[in-house]
């Protein structure tokens, strides 16, 4: 009854499905498994009546292979007819007593007269031992590892894709690395376009006006923004890597990466950074949307 531990060095998808059967003396238990994106980890199990005192069991199997994601499990017993004996004693004493009530009567004493007197078929009542259990937690681990062996292979297609992703908004960054030293340059000449358009050049000190362009000039460096952009992408590619549970890190790092983008976009007034920084954010979405599915 062994399932793969959590602690693992892949990366896994939330998604995921299993199915396995097995015997028991009462019948064939079939186990179903499927699981879903979630922010956290949520079991349902659905047993027959009979099987209800198994779900402790059944979770913590579920718990000690998985740590995210909405997990449904569902069992089937296939029952087998009951044994049963006939209490010919209790039947005799019934057919005694309703002969003397059909006989008041005028009547005949039929077979479905004396059965429905009860307690004359008995079946014996199912006990679900401790085998019955084990092999019945048998077939819910061997549905489970096929599940978690699912997401396993669902979640390395999601690894190779977001390594391709993140790839091309590396190439992206550094189209805009490569612009940024011009940045200042650029703003520095567009507020002296602006301001000799205004004609408001010979208003102002040269010394005060060539130290509000230089301000204003400075605020469009996004060399830092850049430094810290291009270490959230690594970290990102690192976490990818080492794999693991890292669904919850992937998405703070993009929560990261968005926000550096968004002040390279506010403070650059490049069209060609602009452009860029565009195309920067539609990527991202995507990476952001396959992040959602992992572990």
């Amino acid at each position: 009854m062994s399932v793969k531990s959590k602690d693992k060095g892949y990366v896994a998808s939330m998604t995921g499905y299993g199915r396995s059967t097995g015997e028991t003396p009462f019948g064939r238990i079939t186990a179903e498994i499927r699981s879903l994106n979630h922010r956290h980890l949520d079991v349902m199990v659905r047993t027959p009546r009979s099987l209800m005192k198994l779900d402790p069991d059944i979770r913590n199997l579920v718990r000690e292979s998985v740590s995210r994601g909405k997990v449904e499990v569902y069992l089937i017993l296939e029952d087998r007819p009951p044994d049963f004996v006939i209490d010919t004693d209790r039947a005799l004493d019934v057919s005694r007593a309703l002969e003397i009530v059909a006989g008041a009567i005028g009547d005949k004493v039929r077979l479905e007269h004396i059965l429905a007197a009860g307690e004359v078929v008995q079946t014996s009542e199912r006990e679900f031992d401790e085998g019955a259990s084990s092999m019945i937690l048998a077939t819910v681990a061997a549905a489970l590892e096929q599940m978690v062996e699912h997401r396993r292979e669902e979640g390395a297609s999601l690894a190779r894709d977001l390594v391709e992703r993140m790839g091309d908004l590396k190439t992206i960054s550094m189209d805009i690395e490569e612009m940024a030293p011009d940045a200042p340059r650029r703003a520095r000449q567009n507020i002296i376009r602006f301001l000799a358009d205004l004609e408001l050049g010979e208003r102002v000190e040269p010394q005060r006006l060539e130290m509000e362009v230089a301000l204003m000039a400075q605020r469009s460096d996004i060399a830092e923004e850049i430094t810290r952009l291009k270490a959230h992408q690594d970290s990102f590619s690192e976490a990818l890597s080492s794999g693991g549970v890292i669904g919850r890190r992937l998405d703070f790092l993009i929560q990261e990466v968005q926000r550096e983008i968004n002040t390279i976009g506010s403070k650059t007034g490049m069209p060609e950074i602009a452009q860029r920084v565009v195309d920067f954010k539609t990527g991202l979405e995507k990476v952001r949307e396959q992040v959602q599915n992992i572990e």
